[in-house]
């Protein structure tokens, strides 16, 4: 996985500046899979089990953005990406509250080779992607008992890797052309390691890894600026 995704960026960028190019802006809107997240905060849940939290956020779709550059003669493209999601449970009644959020970021960048699916019009390609992501999770807890208010705060990162495949679509549109894309990606999360030591990592209380779990459908709707 790293090996394609260092060849096709290696690539992309030996080329960029010798070729005829357009820059690419997307607004996403993404589904995941974070079931290891997801049941690690099911966990924090049950460990109090005398106060009845409220999961107001499990993990849930998203919107995220893209920032890319093709080389049109290449079909070839690299590109950056942000993402976010998160978890988050709460109780409160008279005496006080109790609150714990999960927020996971990720900023993704890659490369995307594409294939032509119609001979006589390149506006319908499909894509293939490799990348990396850089992500980070907070987990913010929070109480406040009469007047007695406490607060954590703990940060992990990871460094995760995948590849996907993508339906595009391109119409052009005066000095525009406007997209839309439609995939799948699939990412192998690496370890959430404590950012103030990246010897401990996070793990359950079944003593197994916790993953971030980025994989998930992807679309995308955006324009592109030839150069």
């Amino acid at each position: 996985m790293k090996n394609i995704l260092v060849l096709i960026i290696l690539f992309a960028s030996s080329n960029a500046f010798s070729q005829k190019g357009k820059i690419f802006l997307e607004t996403n809107y993404n589904s995941f899979s974070h079931s290891s997240l997801s049941n690690f905060q099911q966990e924090f849940k049950a460990d109090l089990t005398p106060i009845p939290l409220k999961t107001t956020d499990d993990f849930p779709a998203n919107i995220g953005f893209t920032i890319g550059y093709e080389i049109i003669d290449s079909n070839v493209a690299i590109f950056l990406g942000y993402n976010s999601t998160g978890g988050k449970l709460s109780y409160s009644d008279y005496s006080g509250v109790i609150r714990l959020e999960e927020s996971l970021n990720a900023i993704t960048f890659g490369g995307i080779y594409y294939l032509n699916l119609s001979p006589e019009k390149k506006n319908f390609r499909i894509g293939f992607k490799a990348f990396s992501m850089f992500s980070s999770l907070t987990i913010d807890s929070y109480s406040k008992i009469n007047s007695a208010v406490n607060q954590e705060m703990i940060k992990f990162q990871s460094i995760d890797f995948g590849a996907g495949i993508q339906l595009n679509y391109e119409y052009p549109f005066s000095f525009l052309i406007l997209k839309a894309n439609l995939g799948l990606d699939l990412v192998f999360g690496g370890k959430l390691k404590l950012k103030e030591n990246n010897e401990a990592h996070l793990i359950n209380n079944s003593n197994q890894e916790v993953n971030t779990g980025w994989s998930g459908l992807r679309t995308g709707l955006g324009i592109a600026i030839p150069l």
